[in-house]
Order: structure tokens, then C-alpha cells, then sequence
């Protein structure tokens, strides 16, 4: 009696996994024929069956099908909208359970589309996240995205949600998560100027000048033939010392930019800039004058020389303080007279300045307040230093009329 009594329980649990077999197929028969419900239906058993579960096809109908509710769940008036909220974990631990299992890759293709289709669903979602300004959320989501992609393949497009996660961490202002999403875009030699710069930049602030400098050799390699390169490649030179580089860097971008009269202008500023970041103020002068000569009617070369000269004469009046009050030599008096020197020689470059932001459109002028600010307030205390009163009354009233309009 026990015998026949275990042959039966055999028949039935043959019985129990040819069911589950048929509803792999049922429920692909039925996704192809739209009855998602259904197809939902046949699908989460055969997952769970020890029978069915540890076969890939069945985790491939599987992703099919909660992909394809995913599908429907962005259709306002589709009825399988709501079919199940949970599609997109389901769907992506379907596919990753198919291509764990699929040792053959006889599902691989199917199987990757699958992936791609999850891995774009958590990138748009980490837009939204960050158009709504969550950049944690938007980094989480970003950050899973690139995960399914690399799972199947899709480099270029793991690339773009590394450097969605990459801006939400720059807006969140976190610098390990900026490097932790940045770095990978140089490794796979991006073209985006904000990966390299952003580096390049963090490098510098916290005085790593070698992996600053690699982040601009970087760059250079590849984008060989982009001025930007090169005037980032230039300041890592200049930071190191090596101006013969640093000249060579910026006349390659001066080159490239000949037949462009106001970039070309531009670049020279943002050499000059450059020069008076080393404190290399000859040739920083020189090439703010060489830009303004080509360009004459700009903001940025007349900002970048005046503010220099103004910050230099600030310097001066500091070692002129610290000169001590029993010093016979002349020091003071010399230093006084070198600060008021640079002074004078900022007045027209602040002025040009002011002129040329007077000269813009109404959204100009409102784009460029805080550049307007800047210039005046710079000139309030050069004419105040140099006791040069009736030119100070304008300035102030202007000064006044910026800070009533911000209130």
C-alpha cells in the first residue's frame, strides 16, 4: 500500500511541474496576445516552483511580461496602468535571474533588450528626481541605472547617467560623489568639458596638482583637437610651474581660435587669468591688453586686468601695514605709493567694464547685476583710498540703487 501510495505522489508532482511548464508557455501566449492580467497570472507561480524557477526561460517570459506592463504603466488610459506598481523591481531581478541562469546565452539578446529597458526606466526617473531638485534620489536612481546597463552592455548609456548623477552631486554639492561619478566618464575618455574641468578643479583646491594634472592630460587625449583642452592642459603647467608648457598649450588654443574674433578674444582673457593664477602678472598683463586690443568692447578682460590690479594694490596696502611703525627706511611710503599706483591703473579697465554691461539689453544688464556690483564696489573703495570724492558720489548712488532694487 505504501508503494502505490508513493507512485502516485510521484504522478502527481510530474503532474504539478508539467503544469508549471505549461504556464511558462500559457503565460507567453498570453502576453503575446495582450492579456497582461493574465499572463501575470500564469508567470508569478512558475517563478516560485522548484519545478520552473531555476530555468532561465522562465525568468526571460518573465521580464517580458513585466516589462511589457511597464509599458502600459505610462499609458494614461490603458487598463493594465495599475496592474502592478512593483513591474520595474520585478522585471529587472527577472532579467538578472535569466542571465545568471542562462549559461548558453540562448535568451542573451532578448534578454539584454530587457535590461536596457529597465535600466532607461530608472534613468527617466532620476531626471524627474533631479528636475524636482532631490539630487540623493536622483543620484540613487542614476546610480542603478548604470548598473543594468553594464549588466548589458550598454556602456554609452551608462555614460549618461553617470553624468546625470555626476551634476546632482555637484548641485548637492558633494564633492565624493562628484569624483565617485565623474571618474568613471574619464576613464572611457569623455568629451564633456564639465567632467574634466570639475576635477580638475577639486584636484587643485584640495592642492592634489598631480591627479589635476593627469585630469588635464586626460582631456587633451581625448579631445586632441579641443581648445578647451588645451587651456586646461595650459593651467595644469602654469599651476607646476612649467611655463614654457603652459605658452605652448595656450598658443596651440589661440591657433585654433584665429578665425574667431571673439572667442579668440575670450581665450586671451582666460589666459591672462591664467598667469595671474601663478601670480605671473607680466604676462597675465600682457595678455589681458593683447585680448582688450582685439576686443576693446568686452567685460572680461577689462574685469579680469582691473581686478588684478586691484588685488595687487591690496596686497601692497597689507605688506604696508605690516611694515612696523619704527621703520626709518621708506618702506611704508613706498608701498603706500606702489598700492595707490595699481589703483589708479584699475580705474579705466573697471570703467570699460561698467560701460559695457550699461550697453546691454534689458536681460543683459539683469544677467550681469552681480558683474555690475562687483565693478562698482571695486571702484568705491579705489576712489575712496584715493580721496577722489566727486568721482565716489556716482558711484555710490549706484551702489544704492543695486541694493534697493534687490530687497
Amino acid at each position: 500500500m505504501k508503494k502505490i501510495a508513493l507512485m502516485l505522489a510521484l504522478v502527481v508532482i510530474g503532474y504539478a511541474a508539467g503544469a508549471q511548464s505549461l504556464n511558462v508557455s500559457s503565460a507567453r501566449e498570453a502576453q503575446n496576445r495582450g492579456y497582461l492580467d493574465k499572463a501575470k497570472k500564469l508567470i508569478d507561480p512558475a517563478c516560485e516552483h522548484e519545478q520552473t524557477r531555476n530555468d532561465a526561460k522562465t525568468w526571460y517570459y518573465a521580464g517580458l511580461i513585466y516589462s511589457q506592463i511597464g509599458g502600459e504603466a505610462d499609458k494614461a488610459k490603458s487598463k493594465y496602468k495599475n496592474l502592478d506598481p512593483d513591474w520595474l523591481i520585478k522585471c529587472k531581478n527577472a532579467a538578472l535571474r535569466c542571465k545568471e541562469l542562462d549559461k548558453d546565452n540562448e535568451y542573451a539578446d532578448g534578454n539584454n533588450t530587457i535590461l536596457s529597458f529597465v535600466g532607461n526606466e530608472y534613468y527617466k526617473q532620476a531626471i524627474k528626481a533631479f528636475n524636482q531638485t532631490d539630487w540623493d534620489q536622483a543620484m540613487s536612481l542614476a546610480e542603478e541605472s548604470v548598473k543594468i546597463f553594464n549588466e548589458c552592455g550598454k556602456k554609452e548609456y551608462a555614460a549618461e547617467s553617470y553624468m546625470l548623477a555626476g551634476k546632482a552631486a555637484m548641485n548637492a554639492h558633494n564633492n565624493d560623489a562628484i569624483m565617485k561619478y565623474f571618474k568613471p566618464l574619464v576613464r572611457t575618455r569623455s568629451k564633456d568639458e564639465l567632467v574634466y574641468k570639475t576635477l580638475f578643479n577639486l584636484y587643485k583646491e584640495s592642492g592634489d596638482t598631480n591627479e589635476a594634472i593627469k585630469v588635464a592630460q586626460n582631456y587633451s587625449k581625448a579631445c586632441a583637437d579641443d581648445y578647451r583642452a588645451n587651456m586646461l592642459l595650459a593651467e595644469a603647467y602654469l599651476m607646476k610651474g612649467n611655463i614654457e608648457k603652459g605658452n605652448e598649450e595656450i598658443q596651440k588654443a589661440l591657433d585654433r581660435t584665429v578665425d574667431k574674433p571673439e572667442l579668440h578674444s575670450n581665450l586671451l582673457a582666460a589666459a591672462g587669468a591664467a598667469y595671474e593664477g601663478v601670480n605671473d602678472f607680466v604676462n597675465a598683463e600682457a595678455r589681458y591688453k593683447e585680448s582688450i586690443e582685439k576686443l576693446p568692447n568686452q567685460f572680461l578682460a577689462n574685469f579680469g586686468l582691473g581686478k588684478m590690479l586691484y588685488n595687487r594694490a591690496v596686497d601692497k596696502l597689507t605688506e604696508a601695514n605690516n611694515v612696523p611703525p619704527d621703520d626709518e627706511t621708506g618702506l611704508y611710503e613706498k608701498l603706500l605709493d606702489e598700492c595707490k599706483s595699481f589703483f589708479r591703473q584699475s580705474i579705466p579697465y573697471f570703467n570699460n567694464a561698467i560701460r559695457y554691461i550699461d550697453q546691454l539689453d534689458a536681460e543683459g544688464q539683469g544677467a550681469n547685476r552681480a558683474n555690475l556690483y562687483h565693478c562698482l564696489n571695486a571702484l568705491n573703495t579705489v576712489y575712496a583710498r584715493l580721496e577722489m570724492y566727486d568721482e565716489l558720489k556716482p558711484v555710490k548712488a549706484r551702489i544704492d540703487e543695486l541694493q534697493k532694487a534687490a530687497q
